[in-house]
């Protein structure tokens, strides 16, 4: 019976989890970097990058322990695109400094083990990269708190995250016939008694920096016969302005797009006309680029 005893108290103490005392987590590493770099800008586009923090347990044995994110800095920095950080199924908050933790803020890490190397916990950023986003690198830094079993916080981890928003421009023609990279506008009959306007339509243009638009006439700014036997001339106007179709033409803006684009408003008149019978067009070629 003695002996019996001494066999199960000998098994409960090892059942028995590490104290509290003997729980002692801390980071494998002081800091990590993130970088969000090859970033396709477009709608419903989404940038993603995977990454691990290690935790291991410096005390008897393994044991839990907390994560919780805290931005340094308070509020995200200017112009930095947002994002989401995960870890498995959970979506972690990201605290203000000196806010109070909530459900979403802390990771539990289960039985982090011993040794040098730790247990990898696995992480991913989330950043949508659709139109809207400004061009540049940004960054900022977050802490990472590790808290024992008894809520102390016993090591900190400085996460930095670097995001490289490229270059980009895209464009599409409003209020005209037409798919993919050609459309058409069509003035009807024209008068020989009076001017002759489009109807309205324009260019959506997205970018992320600023961006030029040049326009250029095939034509030099000549409607042409469709055999070749007459042509007269027409005017363009981009937002507003007349359009130098002899030479080309083009128009800077300083400032990137909103998410929605930024619509810029077309118009093509011409008239009254004396000229031949028959079908007449030019072609006008509209390119954006980012400065």
């Amino acid at each position: 019976m003695r002996r019996f005893s001494l066999l199960a108290a000998s098994m409960l103490a090892f059942a028995t989890p590490a104290l509290a005392d003997d729980c002692r987590p801390e980071f494998v590493d002081t800091t990590e970097t993130v970088n969000v770099s090859n970033v396709e800008v477009g709608l419903g586009e989404f940038s993603r990058e995977n990454f691990n923090i290690r935790v291991r347990s410096v005390g008897d044995g393994p044991c839990n322990a907390r994560i919780r994110f805290t931005r340094l800095g308070g509020a995200s920095a200017v112009d930095m695109p947002p994002y989401t950080l995960r870890s498995g199924s959970t979506i972690l908050e990201i605290l203000s400094e000196g806010a109070a933790p909530t459900l979403d803020s802390d990771l539990i890490v289960p039985n982090a083990p011993t040794g040098p190397q730790g247990r990898a916990v696995p992480f991913q950023l989330t950043m949508p990269s659709e139109w809207g986003l400004k061009a540049g690198s940004f960054g900022e830094q977050i802490e990472l708190t590790l808290i024992d079993l008894a809520g102390a916080e016993v090591d900190k981890l400085l996460l930095t995250v670097n995001v490289t928003i490229p270059e980009a421009v895209a464009l599409r023609v409003v209020g005209a016939t037409g798919s993919n990279d050609i459309a058409r506008i069509h003035l009807g009959n024209l008068s020989s008694s009076a001017p002759t306007t489009s109807d309205p339509f324009g260019v959506r243009i997205w970018s992320t920096s600023g961006y030029r638009v040049a326009l250029s006439s095939e034509n030099k700014g000549q409607l042409v016969h469709e055999g070749n036997l007459d042509r007269f001339t027409y005017q363009m106007f981009f937002d507003g302005q007349a359009v130098n179709l002899t030479g080309g033409d083009s128009f800077v803006f300083p400032e990137h797009t909103p998410s929605l684009g930024r619509i810029h408003p077309l118009r093509v008149q011409t008239g009254p006309v004396r000229a031949r019978a028959g079908h007449y067009e030019d072609r006008v070629t509209v390119t954006v680029t980012p400065v």
